[in-house]
């Protein structure tokens, strides 16, 4: 039961983790949109200037208006006073074409634009104005729309407590309305069926509806911040206030994205993170979410803003002077440390004066001592160096005499082997003259052959006392050549060509000359040997040679 509860336990704090980790991305991308508001922003503006100027440069009055129409709907959450100032221009373009059905569908747009702006007069206006028999198609259930969204509003933000009630009753009987002229399956049939059973307190179905209505928005889009906001809704009314701040979030990012400047999400989400103490981030957004509504230019928005500006103002005002206090006693600590640092330091000073003259005293008579450490540490030092000199000598002495006496060993042995070999063929040739064979003893003074195995065994003999003298030789030269340059030594008891010529430098033959004479190269030969085994280098090629004289010691 115990292990059951840990895993619980566990499994409950890796999912807050997640769900912090894909709240605190969120933040930081509506930081960084913020931060670049002036770039979306721009590329609004400009989408808004190509508006107007294909508007402007329409040739009929047709192409204009739906130009003009989709002029509106480029600002209808942008600037609110441009969205309106588009559709009166909507309207007398349906006049000048004679039009009552253009007109009247732009009366349902206009009464749309002002409800949602706060001006209920207005909207009521335009959304009655429209003639009955105009009342078809669109346009029936745009002005059932419009209607079932002005008494909303109206509803909402009177203080008359029985008219808000008659305006919901009004609000319920457009929506029923509404209901009927659309399909049940569509986004705003659904936008309607939420909005009721939120305002019935359904709030699981609320959710059920929120998510077939996410099926028919795109990520990213201000149709998508629309849903996500009213998702957040949801989980609020559910009590899920880390799925309601996710889903603000989403929102929020979607409309600082898009530029769109008649916002809900940030603000609201500004409000519950002041409610939750994080005073920074809520005025950071909220001041955001200001600056757009300021832009909007709607009443409605400022009076929904202005509260939560105010409290969250009041509340970072607040913790603005806790930290003056917490600040001015952080001064008071300084101030008295500071005060007994100079106490200290007049102390130190005072025991720094009598320690002067010891001082002085003791650094003559350190003085004197150190001429006399110099005077022999300089005779050390001259010592050591020519203990190191002797040293060095030593060792190539010692190595100097071990090469010479293998090589002169060898040497000595071989001469005794040219010898017997001399002794053997100059009995051979007489007997040949003996026997008159003179074309056996020309065809033998035309081989090369011994002359081949001489040098294959001089090769041989120079091969087998370097390795003795110098084991690992062939190793440490490869050390110092580049992995892709190293070379093999097939037989371990030969030395390659390249490594030969190198052993004769390594034991202080390194002239070209007559390194060639002894193994019958041309010294040109032996020139490049040399020239490419060191561009082949590790550590470069100019001390590459003083390097293989060092090799085995």
């Amino acid at each position: 039961m115990r292990q059951l509860s840990t895993i619980l336990l566990t499994m409950l704090l890796g999912c807050g983790n997640v769900q912090a980790d894909r709240l605190d991305s969120l933040y930081q991308a509506i930081d960084h949109e913020i931060s670049h508001a002036d770039e979306n922003l721009a590329k609004k503006l400009q989408t808004l200037t190509n508006l107007r100027r294909e508007t402007n440069e329409a040739k009929t009055p047709l192409q204009r208006y739906e130009l003009t129409l989709q002029l509106y709907e480029a600002y209808r959450s942008f600037r609110n006073d441009s969205a309106i100032a588009c559709l009166n221009q909507a309207i007398a373009l349906s006049q000048t074409l004679g039009r009552e059905d253009l007109k009247a569908a732009c009366y349902t747009k206009m009464g749309i634009q002002h409800s949602t702006s706060g001006s209920y007069n207005e909207a009521m206006h335009y959304l009655t104005s429209i003639p009955r028999d105009q009342l078809k198609g669109t346009v029936l259930t745009d002005y059932y729309y419009g209607m079932n969204h002005l008494y909303g509003e109206m509803a909402s933000y009177t203080q008359d407590e029985p008219l808000r009630w008659q305006y919901y009753s009004l609000s319920a009987r457009y929506r029923d309305s509404l209901l009927q002229h659309i399909p049940a399956d569509s986004e705003m049939a659904l936008d309607k069926r939420e909005s009721q059973l939120y305002n019935d307190h359904l709030y699981e179905q609320a959710m059920t509806v929120n998510d077939q209505r996410m099926q028919f928005v795109k990520p990213g889009t201000h149709d998508y911040a629309i849903v996500t906001y009213f998702r957040a809704m949801d989980y609020a009314a559910l009590g899920n206030t880390e799925e309601q701040k996710y889903w603000l979030a989403q929102s929020a990012l979607c409309d600082i994205k898009n530029a769109v400047m008649d916002q809900a999400s940030l603000w609201s989400l500004a409000d519950v993170l002041n409610h939750e103490g994080d005073i920074d981030r809520s005025y950071r957004y909220v001041e955001y979410s200001w600056a757009c509504t300021s832009r909007f230019s709607a009443h409605v928005r400022s009076w929904l803003v202005a509260p939560v500006l105010t409290m969250i103002n009041s509340g970072y005002k607040a913790e603005l002077n806790k930290s003056n206090h917490r600040l001015w006693i952080l001064v008071g600590a300084v101030t008295l440390l500071a005060l007994l640092m100079a106490g200290m330091y007049l102390y130190v000073s005072r025991k720094r004066q009598q320690l002067t003259v010891a001082r002085n005293e003791l650094r003559q008579a350190n003085h004197d001592l150190t001429q006399a450490n110099g005077r022999l540490s300089e005779l050390n030092s001259e010592l050591s160096t020519l203990n190191g000199q002797l040293s060095t000598l030593n060792v190539q002495l010692s190595e100097s005499n071990r090469i010479k006496e293998e090589y002169i060993g060898k040497f000595l042995s071989i001469c005794s082997g040219y010898i017997d070999k001399l002794e053997q063929f100059r009995l051979e040739v007489n007997s040949k003259m003996k026997a008159h064979k003179l074309d056996e003893l020309f065809r033998m003074s035309q081989n090369e052959e011994m002359k081949e195995d001489e040098l294959a065994d001089l090769y041989a003999n120079f091969d087998s006392v370097f390795i003795h003298l110098f084991p690992n030789f062939v190793d440490e030269f490869n050390a110092l050549l580049k992995p892709e340059h190293r070379i093999q030594q097939p037989d371990k008891s030969k030395l390659p060509t390249d490594i030969r010529i190198f052993a004769l430098i390594r034991l202080g033959i390194d002239d070209s000359s007559r390194i060639a004479e002894f193994l019958r190269y041309s010294p040109n030969t032996i020139y490049n040997y040399r020239a490419r085994l060191k561009s082949k280098a590790v550590a470069g090629r100019d001390n590459f040679e003083a390097t293989v004289r060092q090799l085995g010691r």
